[in-house]
């Protein structure tokens, strides 16, 4: 079974105790810029870049239900230059906004075209000043496809890949991100069964059946919310939920030529106290499912006490 690595953020200003404010981007990734890059002609234009700059500005100053700000913004897999890494760093730390993302391939001087997902969290230092930390991390799962395109491009596909994935406790929030062909692996999904709040799937893919099912089994043997964002004219970009069917997608979208966006509100603090409970007080619940069999109850109790969330 794969290792982890668990990476502490922001935790002295717990933030996120309650609630995350998630926003999807609705973004068509150009598949002659996912080629380019990989072919080391990576399109850098200023006019590609102002659309992200402006949505970054409106994102912060959006305002969603009780005032609450905009938390997280996620893209979907290969739709950001990697040369842009420190411009949207410079922007989460500006925006206070955290940002994942993934960002196209990039060679390296083996000839392997690198697939990465990139997590900009900003944070307060203890000097009170804006931080942002920048988390990298390679693709562990490439796809049939993606392997094949990229081995006809006389590129290489990584052998050999020693990163662990990573169980990230940012604010008060614990997640985990999938980087698209990643989360179809049973084994590599059931390390964070209980750990996390929300796991993020970065995809681009058009097998939208396949994912549908790969995520709402997630959702449900996980017991966690699943945030699903895959490039816009593939669509099912969504949040799906451990919930009763009716209530297991409560956001999803499809289709548009022009970057927008959804948000969410998820309710951390309510799905820790459900989980807290035994079975004879989950069972009843008109929120959530009650937990799956070996859902330890430790796990959640850390993540109560790194949220600083408190049952109720």
């Amino acid at each position: 079974m794969p290792k982890y690595d668990e990476i502490k953020v922001g935790l002295a200003t717990p933030d996120l105790h309650d609630k995350v404010q998630i926003a999807l981007e609705n973004i068509p990734a150009d598949q002659k810029k996912v080629e380019a890059s990989y072919l080391r002609n990576p399109a850098l234009t200023r006019k590609r870049f102002k659309p992200f700059a402006n949505l970054l500005n409106d994102l912060s100053r959006y305002r969603g239900q009780n005032d609450k700000k905009i938390d997280l913004l996620i893209f979907p897999e290969v739709s950001i230059p990697y040369d842009w890494e420190s411009m949207i760093v410079a922007g989460a730390r500006k925006h206070d906004i955290g940002v994942i993302c993934g960002l196209e391939h990039r060679v390296n001087r083996k000839n392997e075209a690198l697939n990465e997902v990139l997590a900009a969290l900003p944070y307060k230092a203890q000097n009170h000043h804006k931080e942002c930390i920048s988390i990298r991390r390679m693709k562990r799962r490439y796809s049939p496809e993606e392997s094949f395109v990229l081995e006809n491009e006389k590129l290489e596909v990584p052998k050999k890949n020693s990163q662990f994935y990573q169980l990230i406790r940012w604010r008060g929030a614990s997640f985990a991100v999938y980087n698209c062909y990643e989360s179809a692996s049973i084994e590599d999904r059931s390390i964070f069964k209980g750990k996390v709040d929300f796991i993020v799937a970065t995809e681009f893919n058009k097998d939208v059946n396949y994912f549908s099912n790969i995520v709402e089994s997630a959702a449900r043997d996980l017991h966690c919310c699943v945030i699903q964002v895959n490039d816009s004219q593939f669509g099912d970009s969504r949040v799906v939920s451990s919930s009763e069917s009716e209530k297991m997608n409560p956001l999803r979208i499809k289709g548009g030529e022009n970057l927008t966006f959804l948000t969410m509100r998820l309710d951390l603090k309510g799905l820790r106290n459900h989980q807290r409970k035994g079975y004879g007080l989950q069972k009843d619940s008109e929120d959530f499912k009650p937990t799956p069999p070996g859902f330890k109850d430790a796990d959640v109790k850390a993540r109560i006490q790194l949220g600083g969330a408190g049952a109720v």
